[in-house]
């Protein structure tokens, strides 16, 4: 067993990580541009490259089993964290499911809010958020070639920053004359109430991301609202949200 943990740790560490990077980022502009000319046809085939393109599932599996803070919470079967030798066999069950991907269901912990209710996390299980990370490659750029330019939650680059900056510009005294205001909307359980119908309507995929992601919308599906609903915790859920949420303003 050491000499096969051995040769499999080699294995992972030796990867070179900037140029899966490269790869990914090369595939993922390509896909962009695409979205940008119109070209749903090569956008799809492009999106299916990415979920079968290995430099993307190795970032993927990086990215839930090494970087992303959550790396040591458990999932429904109880796997707190991977080692070398099961993120290689795990690489093996994204490389041949990728497009056909069934989730597990989700651990469910309840976390108490500030006005004295819970609301409840639910975690996949790390193969499940490591699929859900090789979608999120997929599908961002096409959406992010869409997303309003004045839309910054929950974007790759884009953070609380840029909000205020772009509040301060049109709220500062010699802007926009004296007829500003803010108005503040809060949606109410907006992970738990977020219609599957709209995401899916407005999911730009081919069939076999879609039917992955309504699977994983399925999976962690509140029986008080069977249609509806993104399970917090999930890695993809932030960018389906702003799927269902675009044009909002």
């Amino acid at each position: 067993m050491g000499r096969h943990s051995n040769k499999a740790s080699d294995l992972w560490k030796s990867q070179p990580w900037k140029k899966l990077r490269q790869n990914l980022f090369r595939l993922q502009r390509r896909l962009y541009k695409a979205v940008q000319a119109g070209d749903q046809r090569k956008a799809r085939s492009l999106q299916k490259l990415i979920m079968k393109s290995r430099s993307a599932q190795l970032l993927a599996i990086r990215q839930v089993t090494q970087l992303n803070q959550g790396k040591k919470t458990p999932g429904i079967d109880g796997k707190s964290s991977l080692n070398y030798r099961q993120r290689l066999n795990l690489l093996e069950l994204l490389n041949q499911h990728a497009t056909d991907w069934k989730h597990a269901g989700l651990r469910e912990i309840p976390i108490a809010k500030k006005n004295g209710k819970t609301r409840l996390l639910k975690i996949p299980t790390i193969a499940d958020r490591a699929w859900q990370c090789l979608v999120k490659f997929a599908l961002e750029p096409a959406h992010e070639a869409e997303f309003h330019p004045c839309s910054y939650g929950f974007r790759t680059g884009r953070g609380a920053h840029d909000a205020q900056k772009h509040m301060q510009n049109h709220l500062k005294s010699n802007s926009n004359g004296i007829t500003k205001r803010v108005i503040e909307l809060d949606i109410k359980k907006c992970f738990d109430r977020i219609s599957h119908s709209t995401i899916m309507a407005n999911l730009i995929a081919p069939k076999c991301i879609k039917q992955g992601v309504f699977r994983c919308l399925k999976a962690g599906v509140n029986p008080e609202f069977p249609e509806q609903g993104t399970p917090q915790g999930g890695v993809v859920s932030p960018l389906l949200a702003n799927v269902a949420l675009n044009g909002i303003e």
